[in-house]
């Protein structure tokens, strides 16, 4: 359960965030239909082997910028299954190395970061680069864990030699949930911009109960890797500093609202 929940619980945020993007693009697709599918294609995928959930097709805008429609996702999805389906991607892997996949994933991410700057009000372009840290800090995480390994060694040997040079258990924390702490960020500051203290407010509680139960910010460091931590009072100096936060919003939404009162 300690990799299912997590997994699906992303998984499904990954999707609503698809459909926004899309929606963003000027294509919109109901939500539950869409969820429907997804799932129901993720429950026959696992009945044929499958340990891989199926997700909503991610960078509309890039393909829509393409000139693809309906008829990529067809021929796509044609073409991989006839791959699948006689073996044909190992065959296709000793031709083309995998390394030349990343260009069309690169550009997709370079698309929709474009996309997330563009599309939002002007003012909530700091909103959008703070939403962009956790992403960052799972990416640094990656490649410092990829590096040690390569090295014959494991970040749980080398954590406590970083010392101020690189805040390792920051960073750490930063990637646990980073999907999830991201919106909470990312709302946070947008609430903030346009001086909504109350809703902010709500936002920091929600990243308290996520911090309290594990969701976001909570691990635990072993010889094996870094393991998710689902429990109560999982990470509580993030609970406690989230909740300090709301506490500091609420109060400046009751001076604002008093002082338009006695305007």
């Amino acid at each position: 359960m300690a990799v299912i929940f997590p997994m699906a619980l992303f998984n499904l945020v990954g999707s609503l965030q698809n459909l926004e993007s899309a929606e963003a693009a000027g294509d919109r697709y109901e939500t539950k239909p869409a969820l429907i599918a997804n799932g129901l294609c993720s429950i026959l995928a696992a009945f044929l082997g499958s340990a891989f959930p199926t997700t909503i097709y991610i960078g509309h805008p890039g393909w829509k910028a393409m000139g693809a429609r309906i008829g990529y996702s067809i021929l796509n999805g044609s073409v991989i299954a006839l791959l699948c389906f006689f073996g044909g991607v190992t065959l296709v892997l000793k031709v083309v190395p995998i390394e030349a996949t990343l260009g069309i994933l690169l550009w997709i991410g370079i698309v929709m970061t474009a996309q997330a700057f563009q599309e939002v009000p002007k003012r909530h372009a700091l909103a959008v680069a703070m939403g962009l840290i956790p992403s960052l800090a799972a990416w640094t995480l990656m490649v410092v864990e990829t590096s040690l390994q390569k090295a014959g060694t494991s970040l749980f040997s080398v954590a406590p030699k970083f010392g101020n040079e690189l805040f390792i258990h920051g960073v750490i924390a930063l990637n646990q949930g980073f999907l999830l702490s991201s919106m909470v960020l990312a709302s946070v500051v947008v609430f903030l911009l346009e001086r909504e203290f109350a809703k902010a407010a709500a936002w920091c509680l929600a990243g308290s109960l996520l911090s309290l139960f594990g969701l976001i910010h909570a691990y635990v460091l072993t010889p094996s890797g870094i393991q998710n931590r689902f429990t109560f009072l999982a990470a509580p100096d993030f609970a406690v500093v989230y909740a300090l936060s709301a506490l500091c919003f609420s109060l400046a939404w009751l001076w604002t609202r008093n002082g338009a009162e006695r305007g």
